[in-house]
């Protein structure tokens, strides 16, 4: 077995060459703990700035969500539903049809209505025409003998006239049959040449057919004006009867012997039943409206464009006016953030929001800010709570803000962004 032997120079020569190596790495380690932990604070010294600039720059909360109207639609009047017209969830338009009540009865209502209308239009104008017929009885009373007796003559130079103008007429339709007889007697001679040459095959059947054709057109004409000159005839009877008239009536003409007081308090009293028919038919037509009018009503349409929601009608049922039959939801929707009180002082109208919501938590929306409410949601609560009683304890009030939607951003999502739905939003104060 062998043994080494270390003499004490070459111990100490050994440790004088091993120590610096041992310092050498000690300066390094230290020197990187120390590196690293000034990067460490430094890195968490930016980090802070970063978040102190972006609390200064945002405000944010959770306590949001998408709200929208809400548009209860029922029933005008008391009725069965005869038809529904849309399902649940159902996209409609503004106007278009979604119930359909029994409209037989308030069918029935206007008939009833046009007939009552109709009644009162026809003794508003018997009423008129009593009233025309008594005032110009009570004119004709006023009316003198010389104004009758001119009239008279008037009627008589109107006859004479007509009688001379019948007489001429007579003479010009006697001169027209003439001259159509005279016509119609040739076309008859040449006839009887046409049928003659046929036969002995001169001519050929075309000419004999045209020849026929004109003959019997000719005798038509006679015919038909033979009828004119009698009607023309009738009417010159006609004019010298009207005129033999004319004469006896001028003899006849005086006026009546009713005194003219009487027959002026008779106007006067239809004239008070004219207006109380008139008034009558104002009322019927009034009633026509307003029968019309609920009639319209038996058709239920949409007030807004949007998604059926809440269905509760079905046909067949008994329904009461103002009963609620579903509900209609139109397409705008919008945020309702509830901000602290100490988060609104950077807040202003139209600064941009980036919108968030629990039910697309990898899809941010895009909003700006439309309107502050006009009192906290304290305020608008059902019971208030009133400082001014018992222990008083601050409390921080949230303020509620309005916020719209980005058409753009809401590409593909327009019909699943629905009221109700749990929003966070981030407001932009850099526009302030």
């Amino acid at each position: 077995m062998s043994s080494v032997s270390v003499t004490v120079e070459e111990a100490n020569q050994i440790a004088r060459e091993v120590r610096p190596r041992e310092i050498r790495a000690s300066s390094m380690k230290k020197l990187t703990i120390g590196g690293l932990s000034i990067l460490a604070a430094l890195t968490l010294a930016v980090g802070s700035a970063a978040l102190w600039n972006y609390s200064v720059t945002h405000e944010s909360t959770d306590d949001a969500y998408v709200d929208g109207n809400v548009t209860q639609i029922s029933s005008r009047l008391n009725g069965t539903v005869a038809k529904v017209l849309v399902s649940d969830n159902q996209y409609v338009k503004v106007g278009q049809p979604i119930v359909l009540l029994d409209s037989r009865d308030f069918d029935l209502k206007v008939a009833q209505a046009k007939a009552a209308l109709e009644k009162a239009q026809r003794q508003a104008q018997e009423d008129a025409a009593s009233v025309s017929v008594t005032a110009s009885t009570a004119g004709a009373q006023q009316i003198s003998a010389a104004s009758d007796k001119m009239h008279a003559a008037a009627v008589i130079d109107d006859a004479k006239s007509t009688l001379a103008s019948a007489q001429a007429a007579l003479g010009i339709e006697q001169a027209k049959l003439l001259s159509l007889q005279a016509q119609q007697k040739q076309n008859a001679l040449d006839l009887q040449r046409y049928t003659n040459l046929l036969s002995q095959g001169a001519i050929a059947r075309q000419q004999f057919e045209q020849t026929k054709t004109q003959n019997d057109m000719a005798v038509a004409q006679v015919a038909a004006e033979t009828s004119a000159v009698a009607q023309a005839k009738a009417n010159v009877s006609k004019a010298a009867a009207d005129l033999q008239q004319a004469f006896s009536d001028q003899k006849k003409t005086g006026a009546d012997t009713l005194t003219v007081q009487s027959d002026r308090e008779q106007t006067t009293a239809k004239q008070y039943q004219t207006q109380v028919s008139e008034a009558a038919v104002d009322q019927a037509k009034a009633d026509l409206q307003n029968a019309q009018l609920e009639d319209s009503y038996t058709t239920i349409v949409a007030p807004v464009s949007g998604r059926i929601g809440k269905k509760a009608v079905q046909p067949g049922e008994q329904i009461q006016s103002g009963q609620q039959l579903l509900s209609l939801i139109p397409d705008q929707a919008w945020i309702t953030a509830n901000f602290k009180e100490t988060q609104l002082s950077g807040i202003r109208q139209h600064e941009t929001v980036d919108i968030t919501l629990d039910a697309f938590p990898n899809h941010h929306f895009k909003g700006y800010i439309d309107s502050v409410a006009p009192g906290s949601g304290n305020e608008f609560a059902l019971l208030p709570a009133d400082n001014a009683t018992g222990n008083f304890t601050k409390v921080v009030q949230r303020v509620p803000i309005k916020i719209t939607f980005d058409e753009k951003s809401l590409d593909g999502y327009k019909q699943l962004v629905i009221p109700g739905l749990s929003a966070q939003v981030n407001v932009s104060l850099k526009t302030i």
